[in-house]
């Protein structure tokens, strides 16, 4: 797994190519690593090797855990991150998480912030606890 954690935090494309793809095909330690996995989510050029990763998994991640490192990874965020994050859990049916990140998105001074929360809840308020 440290071999996975050094790849992902690496600022070599190769090596974090290599170890989403190993997660995606492997995907045991992911929930051991979603606070890296759930940051390159917020990256344009990582989203979606970082979300197949983490879809890969999803049976085994706690929603708690989830939801808690969702929200770590937005505390000082613009309405860009807001939209991916909420996107890549509503993908990989994370619904708790997803819950979080919108109750967040609500409570934003921002009225872009606030409208991610509404357009969320509108698409997706049936499959949200």
């Amino acid at each position: 797994m440290d071999l996975l954690k050094k790849a992902l935090s690496s600022s070599s494309a190769w090596d974090r190519s290599a170890a989403l793809d190993f997660l995606r095909l492997f995907p045991g330690d992911v929930p051991k690593l979603l606070d890296l996995l759930v940051d390159l989510c917020l990256s344009t050029g990582w989203v979606l090797p970082a979300r197949e990763a983490i879809r890969a998994a999803r049976k085994e991640i706690d929603s708690s855990k989830l939801a808690r490192v969702a929200l770590e990874c937005l505390s000082d965020s613009e309405v860009e991150d807001y939209l991916r994050l909420a996107d890549v859990l509503a993908e990989v049916e994370a619904w708790e998480a997803l819950s979080t990140v919108i109750g967040k998105a609500a409570e934003s001074s921002d009225p872009e912030i606030q409208e991610v929360s509404r357009s969320f809840t509108e698409s997706h308020g049936g499959m949200l606890p």
